[in-house]
């Protein structure tokens, strides 16, 4: 094999196992609120001119949580802007999808069984239809009846 195929490859992999480690280290630091890996922490004051403020001073904890409270929203934008979403945006839909397809199983067995009782007592579609239509007719020949009544009683 080729010696530049080889080194090639060994650097593209590098570079990769690189990035997944950053990718990885980026995401621990967002679950643990910007805060751990002080390579990133450094780039976060920065960005945000927290490094100008002493730490220890009474503002810094509140300009720390407006940059926060900024990022996660351009951070959301730049999301939307990439057409995808955040995992906890992602995790309530996938319940809910769940939760619908339980309730959407839950009907189609209740409507199984009231079919299969209504043929069981020999109500298929058509021998319903039927029967809903000879109730209108005689709800309506009562009706009639009621409307002659109250003539007569006038």
């Amino acid at each position: 094999m080729n010696r530049h195929f080889l080194e090639l490859w060994g650097k593209a992999f590098l570079e990769a196992a690189k990035s997944q480690k950053q990718i990885e280290d980026m995401a621990r630091w967002f679950q643990q609120g910007f805060w751990g890996l002080p390579e990133y922490s450094q780039l976060f004051k920065a960005a945000y001119g927290l490094d100008k403020t002493a730490e220890d001073s009474p503002e810094y904890f509140t300009l720390w949580q407006k940059a926060e409270e900024n990022f996660r929203e351009s951070f959301k934008d730049f999301l939307k802007l990439m057409d995808l979403v955040p995992r906890e945006e992602y995790d309530a839909l996938a319940r809910r999808c769940e939760d619908l397809e339980a309730k959407i199983a839950e009907q189609e067995e209740t409507l199984r069984y009231l079919r299969l009782l209504a043929e069981e007592k020999g109500m298929g579609l058509e021998a319903t239809t039927l029967e809903f239509q000879k109730l209108i007719k005689k709800q309506g020949e009562q009706f009639q009846e009621f409307i002659k009544g109250m003539g007569k009683s006038a």
